[in-house]
């Protein structure tokens, strides 16, 4: 009885475990594993003006398929001067200066990324804030916090085998701003970003 139970089970398991081998998935092959850090400078639009940006980035790679590589990540990116209030329009009040900062998880495509030269394409999703550089004025709100999304694309030298730099154009969506001197299309706008990356690259 114990016999014919387990060829019974032994049969019914048979067509899972077939299909369990045949099974295709995206990420196949010899796939290896890296990461990097990455120090940012760049130049955005915010309220009409031109402003430095600073910022950083961590990723983990994941190279498969020869030749193409996914990073998966975090960034973050902050103005690194000020830049006034648009359309101010409270006479007691002189314009302010604000800041801005934001960031979130970034996911980003290499093609070739073996080449001397390579390009990606590159995406952070997550949110930021918006502030006064002044917390004293007098106002009831003084910061507000926004959802972004920066799609972009890069292109890439690679120096050494753990040191690459890069340079890239992205556009920032900015969503959800509610704070006088400033709104969603006044924080959206293009950035041009350089980039250093150090790390362990595959």
């Amino acid at each position: 009885m114990k016999k014919l139970l387990v060829i019974l089970a032994l049969l019914m398991l048979a067509p899972v475990l077939i299909n369990a081998q045949q099974t295709e998935t995206l990420i196949t092959g010899d796939v290896r594993h890296g990461g990097f850090g990455a120090l940012l400078y760049g130049v955005t639009s915010v309220n009409g003006e031109a402003v430095y940006l600073r910022g950083s980035r961590a990723a983990w790679s994941i190279t498969f398929r020869e030749g193409h590589t996914l990073n998966i990540g975090l960034g973050s990116y902050r103005t690194q001067s000020g830049f006034d209030a648009a359309e101010w329009q409270i006479p007691d009040i002189q314009t302010p200066e604000m800041r801005m900062s934001y960031g979130g998880f970034e996911l980003e495509y290499l093609n070739r990324a073996y080449k001397l030269v390579h390009y990606s394409f590159q995406t952070t999703i997550g949110g930021g804030d918006v502030r006064y550089r002044d917390r004293n004025i007098d106002l009831e709100r003084t910061s507000d916090t926004f959802f972004t999304l920066q799609p972009g694309a890069n292109v890439h030298l690679n120096v050494t085998s753990w040191f690459r730099v890069s340079g890239g154009l992205y556009y920032r969506y900015a969503n959800g701003v509610n704070l006088q001197g400033t709104g969603n299309s006044d924080l959206s706008g293009l950035s041009a970003i350089f980039g250093l990356r150090f790390g362990w690259f595959q």
